[in-house]
Parts: C-alpha cells; structure tokens; sequence
C-alpha cells in the first residue's frame, strides 16, 4: 500500500472525528456555539470531499467543495450580522 493512501485515509477518520466534536459543540445552548458547529462541520466535509473525490476520481467533487466552502461562510457571516442586531 502507499503511503500517501494510508495518510488520506487518516485524515477523512480525523475529520470524521472533526465532525462529531463539533455537532457535540453545536449542541449547547447558545447560538454562536451552533453557528460555530456547524461551519466546523460544513468546512470538515468539503475537506474530505476533496480527499475522497480525489481517491476515487469523481467528477464535480471539487465544483461542490469550493461552492460549499463559499456559501458555508457567506451563510455564517450572513447569519451573525441578522443575529448581531443594529450599530448604535
């Protein structure tokens, strides 16, 4: 076996891991820790797309990676200034 294989395969278990640590931390009570939860999660997901897509040759893994990086920030930055309230 390669190693460069043995290593993807590390890192998707790890973001795995990654993955539920982070819903546990969304799972608290307040709103910035779900928010934080859940772009951990989205960013954790479009990494090991990447991996696996690259491992085994899928077509538009990289097209829905990077549209999930985008929109996963632009979600959260959308979604912390509705919740900020107004500039006084």
């Amino acid at each position: 076996m390669d190693i460069l294989f043995i290593s993807e395969i590390l890192v998707v278990i790890a973001l795995v891991i990654l993955m539920l640590a982070a819903l546990r931390a969304s799972a608290y009570k307040s709103t910035s820790m779900g928010l934080l939860g859940s772009s951990v999660i989205v960013n954790a997901f479009a990494v090991a797309l990447l991996i696996v897509g690259g491992l085994y040759n899928l077509e538009f893994y990289r097209d829905i990676s990077l549209a999930l990086i985008f929109f996963g920030f632009v979600g959260t930055v959308a979604f912390s200034i509705v919740l900020g309230g107004e500039d006084k």
